[in-house]
């Protein structure tokens, strides 16, 4: 079996995401199918919007990206502010703007701009309901080509009101769809809109166990990286204490001397009533005497 250039390939950009053990995935897929037009529906903070990007740069000169998402987050995954489709715009702009597009916007109204039979390679990934992710799913069918394929995120959670697993199920029993799926990382559900499997899918079943693995390791590093950057962070406050310590400490010496500077003040103004007392004592008791 011939090892694919992509899994050398180490992810540029970084955020906190659940999509990292799926990146390698998406690397393959990109370097093998060099799909033109990949549509991602839900980026959020952009992992695997980036993982095809990066990958469209190494191996697929041809390949187009679009990222559709209205980026203020949703009942599931939590609402955010603006901070998350900066980084992202900032990203893409620096490095992919030539070949990727994002659409801030709902995934129906961004539907008219695509053609039917246009989309090589399809990420579902917004809402998670099974109503949600349902209708996402047939609204966007009639885009892909023959032949494309469609990617499903999450249909191995089945807690609170997530459905993608139940869509999945129907999916597989469908004759138009030939199928792969992989349980790790919440799940990843691969089909390609045919009757037939193609041959890429053995090519894939091969490959996956070593994907799997590396994606386990990039899993691990972000894991890592937030744990160091929260121990930075961490660092830096407690420098940030102990410079205050030092500043308390330094303004305290200050005090103690003024203090110190005081009291030998009023030590000596005491020696010099004293002086003073004795003096008079002194002339008083002479002129008694004379």
């Amino acid at each position: 079996m011939k090892v694919p250039e992509s899994l050398n390939l180490i992810p540029k950009y970084y955020a906190p995401s659940s999509w990292w053990q799926h990146v390698p995935i998406a690397h393959w897929l990109v370097e093998n199918l060099k799909p033109e037009k990949i549509v991602e529906l839900g980026s959020h903070y952009g992992i695997s919007f980036f993982a095809f990007c990066e990958a469209a740069s190494q191996f697929s000169d041809n390949t187009y990206t679009y990222a559709i998402d209205t980026w203020e987050g949703d009942e599931q995954a939590g609402y955010y502010d603006d901070d998350v489709f900066n980084k992202v715009t900032k990203e893409q702009q620096e490095y992919h703007r030539l070949r990727s597009t994002l659409i801030r916007d709902s995934f129906d109204n961004a539907l008219e701009y695509f053609p039917n039979d246009s989309i090589d390679l399809i990420h579902i990934d917004g809402l998670h309901t099974y109503e949600a992710v349902k209708h996402d799913f047939l609204s966007w069918l009639p885009k892909v080509k023959e032949g494309g394929t469609l990617m499903f995120h999450d249909w191995n959670v089945r807690r609170r009101d997530f459905g993608v697993w139940k869509l999945w199920e129907e999916i597989k029993e469908d004759i138009n769809f030939k199928c792969i799926e992989t349980p790790n990382g919440h799940g990843l559900g691969i089909a390609t809109k045919s009757s037939r499997e193609p041959e890429w899918h053995k090519e894939l079943m091969a490959i996956l166990p070593a994907l799997a693995t590396k994606g386990f390791l990039l899993e691990s590093l972000a894991d890592n990286k937030d744990k160091l950057k929260d121990l930075l962070e961490e660092t830096k406050i407690s420098q940030k204490h102990a410079q205050n310590l030092e500043h308390i400490n330094r303004e305290q010496k200050v005090e103690i001397g003024k203090l110190k500077e005081m009291f030998y003040d009023q030590q000596k103004r005491l020696f010099n009533i004293r002086a003073l007392k004795e003096c008079w004592l002194g002339k008083a008791l002479l002129a008694t005497r004379i």
